[in-house]
């Protein structure tokens, strides 16, 4: 009974720094010998932890021969003793070394599993992307599925990578979560209210992939929706990153939202003595003929008389398309095709284009007008 005492108080060990005892040669042989086979295998962390470990084992084993001896224990039994703690030794170490070697296993792995995911979401966007062209009807649908599949395969992927591989279990993930957003709100605030905003967009929905939007003073069409930022290629092809911090606490007008077709505004411009009616019908007839329009929607022609330099006709023609990417295609076939007829007829002369930044629709800016010769 003494002796399981003992040993199990060996086994078990207080780990507290003392100075060291004679130790035998045996356990001295065996730590020596043991310590050379698995220290090659660890790294400078495990090893110093190790050595800690033998020589605190060391002053174990010795103290606890000095009480077998004042016992009386005979020497085959001292013998016995030695050879089990050599045994609980080894399997101690070697318990260890499977551990380290098991950690750089889950490594591995995590980072085969990342990679793999961002292969993965670039195959996904670019699948959708293709999905989108050859389905004409159903484009905005493919387009808006891009950044919930994004968002999706990476929660999936980190969840998988803390609780399935490292074991980390959901309480621990939760504060793990909790103490890495505090340290890091300090340091990013921005970049956080960024992510969150793209949270948001996505759940919120103001706009979609695909809608014509004005944030601010850029418009155009949204291409992509991220956790940072949220892209939109203007009617000049240029391509503009507006954080997503910004669309959340601006204004966002959607010309479309989420539909395929949108109303489109052409600006027409006459001199005020012309026929309204006749202006009118050429006007309607114009984006009725044009082959982007939209005919399951009203076209409305709309009147207004302006002043600049001279009394001048406006006409508001406000349509559909079939597609937003035709919205300009559109105004400017309209425009084409409303000012042949109006030459053809006399109801526009080149003695009438006398103030051509007024045709041009630049009425909202009168100081752009050229001086008359």
């Amino acid at each position: 009974m003494v002796l399981g005492w003992l040993l199990a108080w060996l086994v078990l060990g207080c780990g507290q720094e003392k100075p060291a005892l004679p130790v035998s040669e045996s356990v001295t042989e065996v730590s020596a010998d043991t310590q050379h086979s698995v220290l090659v295998q660890l790294d400078s962390l495990q090893v110093a932890r190790l050595e800690a470990a033998l020589d605190s084992l060391s002053w174990e084993v010795g103290r606890l021969r000095q009480m077998l001896e004042q016992a009386g224990v005979s020497e085959a039994t001292s013998a016995a003793l030695a050879d089990t703690v050599r045994a609980i030794t080894r399997q101690q170490l070697a318990d260890t070394a499977r551990q380290v070697g098991y950690l750089g296993l889950r490594v591995v792995w995590a980072t085969f599993v990342l990679v793999l995911t961002y292969f993965l979401v670039r195959w996904s966007v670019w699948l959708l992307d293709m999905m989108a062209e050859r389905r004409a009807a159903r484009r905005l649908f493919f387009k808006r599925l891009i950044p919930v599949v994004r968002l999706l395969l990476w929660m999936g992927a980190i969840y998988y990578v803390m609780g399935g591989i490292f074991g980390v279990d959901r309480e621990g993930l939760l504060a793990a979560s909790a103490v890495l957003g505090v340290a890091v709100g300090f340091a990013a605030q921005d970049v956080l209210k960024n992510i969150f905003g793209g949270i948001l967009i996505i759940f919120d929905q103001p706009f979609q992939v695909g809608d014509k939007v004005r944030i601010g003073g850029t418009y155009g069409e949204v291409v992509s929706i991220g956790l940072r930022s949220t892209r939109i290629v203007t009617p000049d092809d240029n391509l503009v990153s507006v954080p997503n911090a910004q669309v959340v606490e601006g204004q966002v007008a959607n010309a479309n939202a989420g539909a395929l077709d949108c109303q489109v505004v052409v600006d027409l411009y006459l001199p005020g003595w012309v026929d309204v009616m006749k202006a009118k019908q050429i006007a309607y007839q114009a984006a009725a003929s044009s082959q982007y329009v939209y005919l399951k929607k009203p076209i409305v022609v709309n009147v207004r008389d302006e002043f600049h330099d001279m009394f001048l006709l406006h006409l508001i023609v406000k349509a559909y398309v079939l597609d937003t990417r035709y919205e300009f295609a559109f105004a400017s076939e309209v425009t084409e095709i409303a000012k042949t007829e109006f030459l053809r007829q006399g109801l526009l002369t080149p003695m009438t284009t006398r103030i051509p930044w007024a045709l041009e629709g630049d009425l909202h800016n009168p100081s752009r007008a050229p001086h008359e010769s």
